[in-house]
């Protein structure tokens, strides 16, 4: 038996939490910022987050949702600095903790956006109808 899934989203949430991401990113880092960001989240960092979000679909904290966003810019940033500067990318471990708090950020905002689906209560036993009686 699945999960019911009690998060859904489309591209209403998704699309915007991946601009504001981008937007955050670049901000304090300029023109190359937004360069290396937009195409980071188009090459890596948009379908990690995709597939964070549907594992978490589950999940109806919002918290572990942008949390696990967040993991996943972690990634995308240790990812991309590996391919931009080779071997040296653990010394911009800043721009790594940015790119995981701008995609948390991102997810966090949008979670308004994002469609939660509450579990149905149970039946009361009283309210059941009762079945045939039981034959010996």
């Amino acid at each position: 038996m699945s999960r019911p899934l009690r998060v859904t989203f489309g591209p209403g949430a998704f699309l915007p939490g991946a601009g504001l991401t981008v937007l955050v990113f670049g901000f304090p880092l300029g023109f190359p910022g937004y360069l290396y960001g937009t195409l980071s989240a188009l090459i890596l960092g948009m379908p990690l987050a995709l597939v964070a979000g549907i594992c978490m679909r589950p999940v109806r904290n919002q918290l572990l949702h942008a949390v696990a966003v967040g993991v996943a810019g972690l990634v995308t940033g240790v990812l991309t600095l590996m391919v931009i500067t080779g071997s040296h990318w653990s010394a911009m471990w800043g721009t790594i903790l940015w790119t995981g708090f701008c995609a948390a950020l991102g997810r966090a905002a949008v979670s308004g956006l994002v469609t939660v689906h509450d579990a149905p209560a149970p039946e009361p036993v009283a309210a059941r109808k009762p079945g045939p009686p039981l034959e010996p």
